[in-house]
């Protein structure tokens, strides 16, 4: 069974594999891992989760379960009553892209960031995503119902697309 859950200390070492795998700006392992390092300790400003199986008691054979996958939320403007939201990055590993992994990462996610939120007394007013045009901004749009918004020409490695989701309180 695979669970989103929140990102612990000893999963980044897993989640740096898998972005320097998929995202070739980190230029190494190392470079990915400190990114990643860095951004986790920026907890609550900067959330991970990760798309893990879990397995039941009876079937864990000494292994604590495979990380599929990991996302990044990072909250902007300050911890405001209406709360803005970048999708900063969502990855999944290569071997198990094409599974609905990503949208799972994406759904499960969000709906623990919005519980957290309520919790504190605030409501999610919209997700920003910034993704390149030759990426898969329909994942973006078919999970959360982000439109386009804006290109940035020549934005890192490319033209990117900045969508953006609105959510009602």
């Amino acid at each position: 069974m695979i669970k989103v859950i929140k990102m612990q200390k000893p999963d980044i070492q897993v989640a740096a594999k898998i972005a320097n795998q998929c995202f070739k700006g980190y230029g190494s392992f190392n470079g990915a891992k400190k990114w990643i390092t860095c951004n986790f300790s920026a907890f609550p400003r900067a959330q991970y989760f990760v798309a893990k199986e879990i397995r039941p008691r009876r079937i864990r054979l000494g292994r604590k379960g495979i990380i599929f996958g990991y996302i990044l939320w990072i909250e902007k403007g300050g911890f405001r009553k209406e709360s803005v939201w970048e999708l900063e990055q969502v990855a999944v590993g290569p071997n198990y892209q094409g599974r609905g992994i990503g949208a799972k990462l994406i759904l499960d996610s969000l709906e623990t960031i919005k519980k957290n939120l309520k919790k504190r007394g605030s409501s999610l007013k919209l997700v920003e995503i910034t993704t390149g045009l030759h990426q898969a901004p329909h994942l973006y749009q078919k999970t959360l119902g982000a439109k386009k918004e804006a290109v940035v020409k020549d934005f890192f490695r490319g033209d990117e697309m900045i969508l953006v989701a609105r959510f009602k309180g």
